[in-house]
């Protein structure tokens, strides 16, 4: 796992920028926990409960979530770019001024904003038939 702090010079000089590439978590529970600011990229999260945390202004990019659960969490002015969402469940979230670009999510519960922003910019979504997954077992 890579993480780094960034420092912005231009117009506000305390402002910062964490980076997190490469990281790999699975069977946590995160519970109100901030992340503003930052750039989450090519990481995997593996049965994570994210519980009331906000990101704000967060870039997520060529992530992957399996089996993850977020409740209650704030993705206010954050971007979700190229990353794939698998069986995971989304209860209760704020997406202000976020967006969802070409990025996947199979068999997922989206609250009612997320699917909204997942209708367009090359997302895609679906669910795995109840008839397949019989037949498959």
């Amino acid at each position: 796992m890579i993480t780094q702090t960034l420092e912005m010079n231009r117009e506000v000089p305390t402002a910062s920028l964490q980076m997190i590439k490469d990281e790999h978590l699975s069977l946590l529970v995160i519970s109100s926990q901030i992340l503003a600011g930052s750039k989450v990229q090519m990481s995997t999260y593996l049965q994570v409960v994210f519980s009331d945390c906000v990101f704000y202004g967060t870039e997520f990019q060529d992530v992957t979530f399996e089996n993850c659960v977020f409740e209650n969490c704030s993705f206010q002015f954050s971007h979700i770019r190229c990353c794939k969402f698998v069986n995971c469940n989304f209860t209760n979230c704020q997406w202000d001024g976020s967006s969802s670009i070409r990025s996947t999510y199979l068999d997922c519960d989206l609250d009612t904003y997320l699917t909204q922003l997942t209708e367009a910019n090359g997302n895609e979504r679906s669910k795995t038939p109840y008839l397949q997954l019989l037949i498959a077992c």
